[in-house]
This record gives C-alpha cells, structure tokens and sequence, in this order.
C-alpha cells in the first residue's frame, strides 16, 4: 500500500501498487506494474470498496517510446513488431 487519505471518518482513498507476474516467468516484467487506486467507505463499522482505477505504471521515457512507436505508419509499426519477435526468438 502507497497510502490511505482519510477524507472523513467514512470516506477513503488508497493507492496501492501490483505487479503481476506471468505463467512461466519468476519475476514481473516492468511492463506489468500497475497502480491502482480505490474510493472505500465505511458502513455499519467496515470498509468497503466503491471504486477501482487500475493503470499501468510507465515511466516516461517508456511512454514517449511508445508513443514513437504510435506515430510510425502502420506498415513500420509491423516492421518493429517483427523485430521485436524475432528478437526474443533468438533469446529462447
């Protein structure tokens, strides 16, 4: 947990990290961390979540890459997907 803000003695905000990690692998790849924050309320003497936004985490210069990636046409976006796949397959 990041943190908790209290708004009022029923009201909440809390903000959480989570990283996931994938069948076969045995740590998260940074492309799988995610933040997320949750709106909760108390009722009747317990907490309960209302609402979740759950976003990756990037930092930016992994945004302004693939924002670079975004703005190439579509025939270069494939040409870098290829790349990208062949690459790993040499990997494995």
């Amino acid at each position: 947990m990041k943190f908790v803000r209290f708004l009022s003695p029923t009201l909440a905000v809390m903000h959480s990290v989570v990283r996931m990690t994938l069948a076969g692998q045995t740590k998260p790849l940074p492309s799988r961390h995610f933040m997320e924050l949750i709106v909760v309320t108390k009722r009747d003497g317990q907490w309960r979540g209302q609402s979740l936004m759950n976003a990756r985490r990037l930092t930016m210069e992994r945004q302004v890459f693939l924002d670079d990636i975004d703005s190439l046409p579509a025939d270069a976006q494939r040409q870098v997907s290829d790349l990208v796949a062949s690459l790993k397959r040499r990997r494995h």
